[in-house]
């Protein structure tokens, strides 16, 4: 007896599923041999419904109403209909994942927060898209839509953009959108996690699903269950269970899991014995009365699909399947709490090798991926809270021999800006490079000085795509760039003037060059004298550097003649970083005869990044390059920072976890111009060379 037939007399069993898993024969064939439903685990959340080309390229049209696309839903609801399975919708209304230009005026980041109204009516326009499209082309095929998710934090409504521009009462309008549209026993749910812990149980009972009940708004409640070996207590998940269960609302566990780092056989063991407590509790709770469930999902099919090992990149065996789709002891436990022994048929999946395969996936224009450039044991820097410096590529799905950019953020040496990341990279790329976005070391506490480290990834990283040559395609005629911003121009000039002090330990990168071939620096901290940035120097050298720190990461004084070729720009504006940063460079420079290019623009202000077209609609690009920061910034706030005063936590805290947004203000568009065309000087500087 396989998980579907067991549970049917109970409730639904289902799991979450990816693209890989949709374009994998074997997954899917396992996905419909034991589940009856499924959740598309994260290309139905709303940044892949939002079409940001059509919203931002007529703004005017989409204001009220956003322009939708449905090409990342559709392979999974054509699934689901061709295969006859049950799917849950997942999710409509979130604070992550929902594109911050949807919440600005003309759907440009560079523009103030749109109002209470308009964005009231893309909320509605967007609901109302969705769930008619759905409604229209795949009738019966979503049985139960997760409205919003994760919409209580810190013992209230969660601080977001939702909040800011629409009110705490955004989750109620969901909900009347959402019931206004959707089809006759489409159950509607809030989701959440941690909704066993007391303080978060009675918020979402009191402020969310009491009121929405009363109203006829609401279906049913979403237990998200990530679960952890010794929590929560298996108690107070009950009651929470029952208690939500009182109010007569549908109970759905949405996102089960259960973090197990240790894969020995006792350990799995001990997995499988609490995984059937927890069945336990669902299975006497639908018995008694006590809570309606009627829906159970697990989050992936696979523990080597789990968004653990992945997105959290844990070592984790969370799942009931593992590998070629086997079967752990955990999946025997479970049918056990329902079924007797003898009627539980051993699950021996027999599928061919290629059955294992992805196929069917649309060719990429562009291939992503992650890279950690420091292995295991390498990487020593006090306050990395977990992160490894990594570069993030955009490369060409072709064989064809190319120069490749890394592109370096800024961000005074606290963070690593995003906006300063995909943006110019996509434009590098656009122009036939393959670019890595570099995300090296950076300390948003200023507590733990960096010194030498940016440095030395900055100079791991010119080797590192050198070792790799042949797999990214970096012929023998091709030539490396380093191209920095701000703080991270410092990074890249510090390569510049310093790259035979940089040895590298490890025998597989020590004899390659980490000389780059040219260097783009973008309003660049240069100097540790008169002009400089002081925060920048502070994050780097700590608050006391000496005069020898200070005089070597002083750039304009360490110009040599071997100095790889240099193009710098910045705008005379500039508040932030003094011009006379890039005059000294420049003259420094000329004095070494060092080919370089140097444009001061009349006009614009510090952090233009690519200052290109998809800037000036308010693009800003993926966060992915601030994951040190958002590690520090919490561990900040769960007291776990490493030598940070009360002060500076207060600020952290109030800085990343107040709901603050950074207010914006009109762009002035005639900067495109002139500014506008840095990279077009750049690109015919590299020519040059």
């Amino acid at each position: 007896m396989d998980l579907k037939t067991a549970y049917a007399p109970y409730f639904k069993v289902g799991a979450a599923i990816s693209r890989w898993n949709l374009h994998t024969k074997a997954h899917r064939e396992l996905l419909t041999a034991q589940f009856n439903s499924f959740t598309c685990e994260n290309d139905m959340k709303p940044q892949f419904y939002l079409d940001r080309d059509a919203c931002k390229a007529e703004p005017e049209k989409y204001d009220r109403a956003p322009a939708l696309t449905f090409q990342h839903a559709l392979p999974y609801l054509d699934f689901a209909k061709e295969a006859g399975i049950a799917m849950r919708g997942h999710t409509l209304v979130w604070h992550n994942q929902t594109p911050k230009w949807f919440f600005h005026q003309r759907y440009n980041e560079n523009k103030p927060l749109a109002d209470r109204e308009t964005m009231l009516a893309r909320l509605e326009g967007y609901i109302r898209g969705v769930l008619e499209f759905v409604q229209t082309n795949y009738p019966g095929v979503i049985y139960a839509w997760d409205v919003v998710n994760e919409a209580i934090d810190a013992g209230d409504f969660r601080k977001s953009l939702w909040t800011d521009t629409v009110g705490t009462d955004s989750v109620r309008q969901a909900f009347v959108f959402a019931r206004r549209y959707a089809a006759p026993g489409v159950a509607l749910f809030y989701n959440d996690y941690e909704t066993a812990q007391e303080w978060k149980r009675d918020l979402i009972l009191d402020r969310i699903l009491k009121p929405l009940k009363e109203e006829g708004l609401v279906d049913g409640m979403g237990m998200q269950s990530h679960l952890l070996m010794d929590h929560p207590d298996l108690d107070e998940y009950r009651t929470a269970l029952e208690m939500y269960g009182a109010l007569g609302l549908q109970i759905h566990i949405t996102e089960l899991d259960m973090h197990n780092a240790d894969p020995s056989d006792a350990s799995m063991q001990a997995l499988a014995e609490r995984y059937a407590q927890f069945f336990r509790i669902y299975v006497e709770a639908k018995k008694s009365g006590k809570a309606d469930v009627t829906s159970v999902t697990f989050w992936n099919l696979l523990d080597e699909n789990s968004w653990l090992s992945g997105f959290r990149r844990e070592t984790s065996y969370p799942l009931l399947f593992r590998g070629k789709c086997e079967a752990k002891e955990a999946y025997y436990a479970v049918l056990k709490v329902v079924c007797p022994e003898g009627e539980i048929d051993k699950w021996e999946p027999s599928f061919a090798e290629e059955d294992f395969q992805v196929t069917g996936m649309p060719a990429p224009t562009v291939i992503r991926a992650k890279e950690n450039i420091w292995e295991e044991g390498e990487y020593t820097y006090e306050a990395s809270y977990g992160f490894t410096p990594n570069l993030f590529a955009y490369l060409h799905p072709d064989d064809a021999d190319r120069d490749c950019m890394i592109v370096v953020p800024g961000g005074g040496y606290c963070m690593c800006c995003g906006h300063e990341g995909e943006l110019p990279a996509q434009d590098f790329f656009d122009r036939g490079m393959n670019v890595f976005v570099l995300s090296y070391t950076t300390d948003i506490t200023m507590c733990v000085p960096l010194k030498d480290q940016p440095l030395k990834d900055m100079s791991r990283a010119v080797r590192y795509v050198r070792a790799n040559a042949q797999r990214i395609n970096l012929g023998a005629e091709n030539k490396v760039f380093i191209c920095g911003f701000s703080a991270g121009a410092h990074v890249c000039g510090s390569l510049a003037v310093h790259f035979d002090d940089v040895k590298d330990p490890n025998p597989k990168y020590a004899d390659l060059s980490n000389r780059p071939d040219a260097v783009i620096l973008s309003y660049p901290v240069i100097t540790t004298g008169e002009y400089t940035h002081a925060d920048s120097v502070r994050a780097l050298l700590g608050p006391d550097p000496t005069a020898e720190e200070l005089d070597y990461f002083s750039l304009e004084k360490q110009v040599t003649e071997n100095t790889p070729p240099c193009f710098l720009w910045q705008t005379q504006e500039d508040s932030v970083v003094p011009v006379e940063n890039s005059y000294l460079f420049a003259m420094a420079l000329r004095r070494h005869h060092v080919p370089f290019a140097h444009y001061v623009f009349p006009k614009g202000f510090h952090g233009l990044t690519a200052a290109n077209d998809a800037y000036f609609r308010g693009w800003t690009g993926g966060e992915y390059s601030m994951e040190q920061t958002m590690r520090a910034a919490w561990a900040v706030k769960e007291g776990k920072g490493i030598r940070v005063p009360e002060k500076r936590r207060e600020e952290l805290i109030d800085q990343f976890f107040s709901g603050k947004e950074w207010p914006a203000g009109d762009l002035d568009e005639s900067l495109q111009q002139d500014v506008g065309k840095w990279m077009d000087l750049a690109c015919a500087f590299l020519r040059r060379l």
